[in-house]
């Protein structure tokens, strides 16, 4: 749940070069952009780059453009062909946003005090606990 709430609080590019309007998350994009700078820096050809991690030049052309994510495996193995360390493709990205992490961490302390309290009584008086929150579920 966290991840969703993560991915909609990061910005979405809309490409209309392409037409069909494609959608690509910000952040793939950047780092697109980034591998793309750093390759041509070094004056490698996307067949190489694509060569030496194990992928088509195609598929380096889509990591470049943002239209398709970059793996962790596939990101790592970049960055050591291309000579920068991971964080290389991250480095000025917007923090995301915390504030709705709070609410949810409030959530995730309650819940387990609850289950706490569940695991601490008697096996015996569980199943009387369980019959109990149901009828509250139910509204009997």
């Amino acid at each position: 749940m966290q991840q969703n709430s993560l991915a909609r609080s990061l910005p979405v590019v809309v490409d209309d070069a392409i037409g069909d309007e494609a959608r690509h998350h910000l952040v793939d994009v950047v780092v697109g952009k980034r591998i793309k700078k750093r390759r041509q820096q070094l004056r490698m050809s996307q067949t190489a780059l694509g060569a030496a991690v194990g992928v088509s030049f195609q598929q380096i052309q889509k990591y470049e453009r943002g239209s398709n994510r970059v793996s962790c495996s596939a990101l790592y193995e970049i960055a050591q062909m291309l000579d920068v360390p991971m964080a290389f493709f991250f480095e000025g990205l917007q923090e995301p946003a915390t504030a709705g992490n709070e609410d949810l961490d409030r959530k995730a302390v309650l819940g387990q005090r609850l289950v706490d309290a569940f695991m601490a009584m008697p096996k015996k008086m569980r199943p009387r606990v369980i019959s109990l929150l149901a009828a509250f579920e139910t509204g009997d």
